[in-house]
């Protein structure tokens, strides 16, 4: 919105007769006290004029009657004060009021048309609420709103909010996921979508969330795109920074695998995979997400993380030689070597060499099970070479922004629909889907 400048010059002049006659009752106040004074003062301008704005929608003689829903006319009964808790602190306002004789509905086209739910938060003022539940407890968000905006709200009013902006996410995903098994649907995208993805990456992970009495896994998703950027040098063993992610969207739920399989597909329709030339998943080897992905993407090309494949050639080393010893250097470089080659038996030989020693005979058989269930998972040479991206960091982002950093703060102990919502919503945020969950929001009746 552009003011006048005209507008700005007669406002800040009748705030400078105020702020004048406050400097004079406050000889020793500092700067910061005199920006918050400022600050309040310009509050209560704008909660006077919002309350003006709402008010001024009606008429001084409302209408006599209004459309009902019911298809007869409400009736104007009188005027009703009702109040709203916005950017600017609680604002009063007064509103017509009409009952309809036939079906008995009352209502009032002021609240309708600016989707107000008195004695509630704003949509407003809800969004910069939910963004701060999402980032920290419920009781700072609290305080940090008291701080940052002047406005005092509870921290179960925070916390109503915030899971409101994930169940609102939620019922997005079951939107989506309608749409994604209509088979007419699906059918007429094949015309309809012209931009759909060349290469399409996903990636699925699990993480911990602390609920009341257990720990529940969190299943976290993300689908991306890739572009490369420039490095100084050559790619040297274990380089993967060539390739960076755009366009990432996440999702994620507190379910069983074979409920998450359906928020898989349903956020893959959302983001076109059913039209994408080719699907690329990087990965751990855990055996739910593998399952998943045949079950959905048959032909999609499937990527063992290059990190968690070479973890376990670390935990051999350790095992097997002696802290800094230059044999073990020597095994490790050759070892990492053959996995960057894409050489994955000659890498299970490599690892059986050292399984005669019993303090590595654990390393080895589990780098061995797993190196043998992944076997064609692992052709990192091929892969380089076809210009994928080896590696599984954005859905290991997503676990700790979503569940480390904001489920498993100190002493947060979370009800599964609490917890469930709360990641959902900071999943939106970090998709960058927050405008749409702000329309959703300032829509509901």
């Amino acid at each position: 919105m552009d003011i006048s400048a005209e507008l700005r010059q007669k406002v800040a002049s009748l705030m400078k007769e105020e702020m004048r006659l406050w400097v004079a009752a406050h000889p020793e106040a500092t700067a910061m006290e005199l920006e918050t004074a400022l600050r309040e003062g310009m509050q209560q301008v704008g909660a006077t004029c919002l309350q003006a704005v709402l008010e001024m929608q009606d008429t001084r003689y409302p209408k006599p009657e209004v459309a009902c829903a019911c298809g007869e006319q409400a009736k104007y009964m009188f005027g009703r004060t009702a109040k709203t808790l916005s950017v600017f602190g609680w604002v009063r306002y007064r509103r017509a009021y009409y009952l309809c004789p036939h079906c008995h509905t009352g209502q009032y086209p002021v609240d309708r048309r600016w989707h107000l739910r008195p004695g509630q938060v704003s949509a407003a003022l809800a969004s910069l609420l939910a963004l701060e539940g999402i980032d920290v407890s419920f009781e700072q968000a609290s305080r940090k709103i008291a701080k940052t905006l002047l406005v005092k709200v509870s921290e179960n009013t925070v916390r109503r909010v915030t899971q409101c902006f994930g169940a609102l996410q939620e019922g997005a995903e079951c939107e989506w996921q309608a749409e994604s098994q209509d088979t007419d649907n699906l059918i007429a995208r094949r015309r309809t979508i012209q931009d759909a993805p060349k290469r399409l990456y996903g990636a699925l992970d699990g993480v911990k969330a602390p609920l009341k009495g257990a720990w529940c896994e969190l299943k976290c998703g993300c689908w991306y795109e890739v572009e490369p950027r420039r490095r100084p040098g050559g790619e040297a063993v274990g380089e993967t920074g060539s390739l960076r992610a755009k366009q990432i969207s996440y999702y994620c739920d507190l379910s069983d695998a074979a409920g998450f399989r359906d928020l898989v597909w349903t956020t893959a329709y959302r983001r076109k995979a059913d039209r994408a030339a080719e699907i690329v998943f990087v990965s751990d080897g855990a055996p739910w997400i593998w399952k998943t992905v045949e079950y959905h993407f048959p032909q999609a090309t499937q990527i063992v993380d290059w990190y968690h494949a070479a973890q376990y050639l670390n935990a051999i080393a350790q095992a097997a030689f002696a802290p800094q010893h230059s044999a073990g250097s020597a095994w490790l470089e050759r070892a990492r070597s053959q996995l960057w080659e894409g050489q994955t038996t000659q890498v299970i030989s490599t690892c059986e060499e050292q399984g005669h020693k019993p303090a590595a005979a654990e390393a080895v058989h589990k780098a061995v099970t797993y190196y043998r269930n992944n076997l064609h998972r692992m052709d990192y040479k091929r892969f380089r070479a076809h210009g994928y991206q080896i590696g599984s960091g954005n859905v290991e982002s997503a676990c700790k922004q979503i569940s480390t950093e904001r489920l498993q703060r100190a002493g947060a102990r979370w009800k599964e629909p609490g917890a469930r919502h709360t990641a959902q919503a900071r999943a939106a945020w970090l998709s960058g889907d927050w405008d749409r969950l702000e329309s959703r929001y300032a829509a509901l009746p």
